[in-house]
Parts: C-alpha cells; sequence; structure tokens
C-alpha cells in the first residue's frame, strides 16, 4: 500500500511538471488550413515550441479540442541574451524539415542575420537585418546551396541572381533561375524576381504574359491547357496574377513554378526558358534572361 501511494504520488508530481501549453484557435484557417496552434513557455516566458494544428472533419462549426490534428511543429533555442539562435521545423510526424540559424548584435536579442538549411543541411535561405532588426533582404538558394536564384527586398551589392537579370524597361528588369540545372521534371522549380532599377512610381503593376519553353531543337513546349491564358486583343495588362512592383533599389520574388505542375511529361533532353512581363505603364514588355535547363 505504501508503495502504491509512493508511486502515485511520484506521477501526480511528473503530470504537474507536463507542460500542457496555451492553446490559440484561429478566427478562420489559413490558405494551408492551419486552424490553431499551441504554444509552450520557458521560465523566462520565452516561447520555446509551437505545435499548428489543422482540424479533423474540416468543419470549425461544432469546435472540439480533440479534432485537432498535429500539422507541424517548431522549437526554439535562444542565448544568455534571448537571442533565439537555433529555430528547428518539423513535419506532422516529428520528422525534422529545417533549421534556422539566427545571429544577434553582440550582446542583444536584435537579429542581424538568419540562415535556413533543410535536413540535408544545405542552405536554403538567408535573411539579411537592419541595425534594428527588421528584414532588410531575403536570398533564395539553389539545390547546392551555393547560388542566388531570388531576390526579395533590398537589392545587395555582394550578390546576384546566378544568370542575372533581362534588359531593364520602364526601370524595371526580370530575372529567373531554376533551383537546379537538371534533374526530373517535377523537381525543377524556376523562381521569378522583379527588380527596380530606377523607377520612382508606386502604382506601377507587372503581370507575366509569356512563358517561353524550348528544347535545344527550337521546338516550343506548350503549357498544360490549364495554365494557359487567352491572349488579351487589347494589349492591356492581363488581371491574373498582376503585382505592385518593388520600389527603386528593392527586389521581389513574385512568384515560383514547377515544371511537373505546368506541362505533360517532357522528353528528357536539355531546354531554355524566357518569360515576358507586362508593365502597366507602357505596351512594351518586360523580357527576363533565358536560362538552361535539363530535364532527366
Amino acid at each position: 500500500m505504501v508503495v502504491f501511494l509512493l508511486l502515485l504520488s511520484i506521477s501526480a508530481r511528473a503530470q504537474e511538471r507536463e507542460p500542457k501549453g496555451e492553446l490559440h484557435i484561429y478566427p478562420r484557417a489559413t490558405q494551408i488550413g492551419t486552424v490553431a496552434n499551441r504554444e509552450f513557455k520557458d521560465h523566462k516566458g520565452r516561447i520555446v515550441k509551437v505545435i499548428y494544428y489543422t482540424y479533423g472533419d474540416g468543419s470549425m462549426s461544432n469546435f472540439r479540442e480533440e479534432l485537432l490534428r498535429v500539422q507541424s511543429s517548431r522549437t526554439s533555442e535562444y542565448d544568455e541574451h534571448d537571442c533565439p539562435i537555433k529555430n528547428k521545423s518539423y513535419d506532422r510526424s516529428f520528422n525534422l524539415i529545417s533549421v534556422e540559424e539566427v545571429r544577434c548584435s553582440e550582446g542583444t536579442s536584435i537579429p542581424v542575420l538568419a540562415i535556413v538549411r533543410n535536413s540535408a543541411d544545405i542552405k536554403q535561405r538567408e535573411s539579411r537585418h537592419t541595425e534594428t532588426g527588421s528584414t532588410q533582404t531575403v536570398l533564395q538558394f539553389d539545390g547546392t546551396g551555393e547560388k542566388v536564384i531570388g531576390i526579395s527586398g533590398e537589392v545587395p551589392a555582394d550578390v546576384d541572381l546566378v544568370h542575372g537579370w533581362g534588359n531593364v524597361s520602364h526601370g524595371f528588369a526580370l530575372g529567373i533561375a531554376a533551383n537546379r540545372e537538371s534533374g526530373r521534371q517535377q523537381d525543377l522549380e524556376i523562381y521569378v524576381t522583379v527588380k527596380n532599377v530606377d523607377n520612382d512610381s508606386w502604382t506601377t503593376m507587372v503581370s507575366p504574359v509569356l512563358i517561353e519553353l524550348k528544347h535545344s531543337n527550337g521546338q516550343a513546349v506548350q503549357q498544360r491547357a490549364s495554365y494557359t491564358g487567352k491572349p488579351d486583343e487589347s494589349g492591356a495588362c492581363p488581371t491574373y496574377m498582376q503585382i505592385g512592383a518593388p520600389r527603386a533599389g528593392r527586389a521581389l520574388i513574385h512568384y515560383s513554378l514547377n515544371l511537373g505542375e505546368r506541362y505533360d511529361p517532357l522528353p528528357p533532353g536539355k531546354y531554355s526558358m524566357t518569360i515576358t512581363y507586362c508593365v502597366s505603364e507602357g505596351s512594351e514588355r518586360l523580357v527576363s534572361n533565358t536560362i538552361p535547363i535539363e530535364v532527366n
């Protein structure tokens, strides 16, 4: 009896120490279906773990906590100055997806540089910050972790897109690059970046109007019907995917496109791609650089 009571006491104390976290229910689901998260904090009130949830039956009208399903999670580690030096992201099965390492200004919690690597320790993204800690520039890297394929924010002077940019038009330039120059069709992703070289307008809009994929023999490859837009006989910029252009001295990763989704199965071989944009300020088109792609 004494042994039983002792075990029961130990079990009760262990349950008391086990943190349950604080559950936050979203007013609506996000685009990726996240409906809630649970935050866990340490003794200093710092968030050390977050679990994100989807909902079991898809409907939140009669919410029940037991129907929440883990979608992903993140853990954070801090130094003595509260700098979040390492953040790890996991999938719903708690398999490691990526690790973010953060460097702060000496003796502070203000971030200076953050680098995200995948589970294979290959650099995917680099974020540079201002003296006050706000994001200044984000660089996207290719599958090797060495070549820049996308830029958002202030255009840096020390690095550039791996294949450069197209010609400047209306003060803008368009640059494209692939996450890898050869691979399986479904693994090839093209990043599209718009750079404002010297346009002072705050109202300029840009839109993609033509994506040209050509085989090395010169034959053009058509996109799947669901991705082929109807030509605009008026010559005006289309409204689909239309965005505000970045301010002068800045760039923006507009979007990325996957060759496996955009095209029917391609024969193995070498291809090239060029993308053309419409600029709302005139009828002249903004043409990207041309990049090589090899489908294995």
